[in-house]
């Protein structure tokens, strides 16, 4: 655990000129996501360019989460294509803390453990990175009967709360982010 707070204390830290890999046309270091879009016309939303710390901040919540095991099946989450790399986002909240955004899609429509596998990669990420970070976790949109009440659940503290309690489904959890399957 220790190596894994201190490289998202590392990643979260403001990186220097030799840290960076993006570079503007006459070589001077690209260091932040307003820059790259200063120099593409200072269109933000459109260039969407990471810094090589975001990127492998990214990278490194995807490994954590790919390998959580279906509440069901015997199958991983990245197995079963439920989460994938590219759906997983890191920006810069405020100073020192990172967004996270986890957007899943469920096996089926009408999956009746969404919200527990939405609770699982919470969980994972929760224990993974006990700094304070915002965090997200979203059904894609049109994937689910029911997007919006899962999406709620899984994004609210007192709920989230008052699931952990709950020492059958805290087991099942545990079982699904270790590694252990979660089915049977």
């Amino acid at each position: 655990m220790q190596s894994i707070s201190n490289l998202f204390r590392k990643l979260t830290s403001t990186p220097s000129d030799s840290d960076t890999e993006f570079k503007q046309d006459n070589g001077t270091p690209v260091d932040t996501i307003e820059n790259a879009a200063e120099i593409k016309g200072g269109h933000l939303e459109s260039t969407k360019v990471m810094t090589e710390e975001m990127i492998v901040m990214r990278e490194t919540v995807y490994d954590l989460i790919k390998d959580i095991r279906d509440p069901e099946k015997p199958q991983t989450l990245e197995e079963l294509n439920v989460v994938s790399e590219d759906d997983v986002t890191v920006e810069e909240f405020s100073e020192n803390k990172l967004h996270v955004k986890i957007v899943f899609v469920p096996t089926v429509p009408h999956c009746s453990l969404a919200s527990l596998i939405g609770l699982c990669l919470r969980q994972k990420l929760v224990t993974c990175f006990p700094e304070k970070h915002k965090l997200d976790i979203m059904v894609k949109k049109g994937t689910h009967e029911t997007a919006d009440e899962i999406n709620k659940q899984i994004n609210d503290k007192e709920r989230i709360a008052a699931a952990m309690e709950n020492p059958n489904l805290r087991d099942l959890v545990e079982k699904c982010i270790n590694d252990e399957g979660g089915y049977g």
